[in-house]
């Protein structure tokens, strides 16, 4: 089967799996939250050294038990990138044939309670829609894109080439302006 009729198969499927659920909005004061989970594509070198250090200053300035998720866009990792404390990847190999995350890392990332879920891929990869909806993270923010409005808590507005930097300068922007409030979508 052809990529694209398999990733349009694949996007049919996850919106199916997901359309039934009724997201409960509610923002969490970043001063206040514990445990903070980011979702990144860490293909591109840039980009993990980037969420590299923003993980490094949560936890050095902020003071918050962090943990990374990137996908790397490979069967296999390069051999100079692995797994570390915090710093976990997942591989097209531990996807199923819909782009399905399905590895005990993935659902070890999914199943903890973050108090903040962020999301800084600036695309639209199945992969990473599947681990914010599935996610048990009490916020979710990502990047604003409105077939994916019922996953994430808060949507962040951007350009189409926004870099990797510029969103998490936009995101820590508006999770410093989070008041403590629920509502229902």
């Amino acid at each position: 089967m052809n990529q694209k009729l398999r990733q349009k198969i694949a996007r049919i499927v996850f919106r199916r799996e997901f359309n039934r659920q009724e997201p409960l909005r509610r923002s969490i004061p970043f001063e206040n939250a514990k445990t903070i989970g980011i979702i990144y594509d860490s293909t591109d070198e840039k980009s993990f050294e980037l969420v590299k250090k923003y993980v490094k200053e949560m936890r050095e300035q902020f003071h918050k038990d962090v943990l990374a998720l990137g996908y790397f866009d490979n069967v296999e990792l390069p051999p100079m990138r692995f797994s570390k404390l915090g710093l976990d990847f997942f591989t097209r190999k531990d996807l199923n044939y819909f782009y399905k995350p399905v590895s005990s890392v993935v659902k070890n990332f999914i199943d903890r309670e973050f108090d903040i879920l962020i999301d800084l891929h600036t695309g639209n990869g199945i992969p990473f829609r599947y681990v914010t909806a599935l996610s048990k993270a009490k916020f979710k923010i990502g990047k604003y894109d409105k077939t994916a409005i019922r996953f994430y808590d808060m949507m962040v507005s951007t350009s189409e080439n926004v870099t990797v930097h510029q969103f998490i300068q936009q995101v820590n922007t508006y999770l410093h302006q989070l008041k403590n409030e629920t509502t229902s979508a």
